[in-house]
């Protein structure tokens, strides 16, 4: 009796053992997962800026100072120069498609307007003259409207490439300075 007893606390003792190593191993997992779902940026030097380590640091060190000046810069300036880059990326494509969408509008007046044309001139008894007036009418309108569509996308992308710039100067500021503060030369 004091066999099977001892027996059965062997057994349950080593299922204990193996249940809180299959516990400590999931939760392992979950922290390796959580630690790859946080998204790293692409480039923790987007500047593409020359570094030297000047105290003898190693590649890995030299990797890990760089993306904690990026969270230290990206942190000081509240603005995260991948994200609004992408921000910037998304702006740029819907003023293209805005440019593109203008692209034919002096043909587009020019046919609107023959066709007012065409309605007035039948009144005044010269459908053709009409609609020839109204299609040069029409089309200039067209054009002037499609052209200030365009001019108006282009200066609107270029303030927000201008801002991105601006502030992607003053972030690279706080990163540079945070690298030089960890012993590296930067050019």
């Amino acid at each position: 009796m004091k066999r099977v007893f001892t027996l059965a606390c062997g057994l349950l003792v080593a299922a204990t053992i193996t249940a809180v190593t299959a516990a400590n191993a999931r939760a392992q997992e979950q922290d390796s997962t959580a630690a790859a779902q946080q998204p790293l940026p692409p480039s923790t030097n987007p500047a593409q800026r020359v570094v030297y380590a000047a105290e003898g640091q190693t590649n890995e060190q030299q990797m890990a100072d760089q993306l904690a000046c990026y969270t230290y810069a990206t942190e000081q300036t509240t603005w995260d120069p991948h994200q609004a880059y992408a921000v910037l990326e998304q702006k740029h494509g819907e003023a293209l498609k805005q440019y593109q969408q203008t692209q034919g509008g002096a043909v587009r007046g020019a046919a609107g307007g023959a066709l007012v044309g065409l309605a007035i001139g039948a009144i005044a008894g010269d459908a053709g003259k009409g609609a020839a007036i109204g299609a040069v009418s029409g089309g200039a309108a067209g054009g002037i409207r499609a052209r200030r569509a365009r001019q108006a996308a282009a200066g609107s992308f270029e303030q927000d490439a201008e801002a991105f710039k601006s502030q992607f100067q003053l972030w690279d500021r706080h990163w540079v300075a945070c690298m030089q503060g960890k012993k590296y030369t930067i050019n």
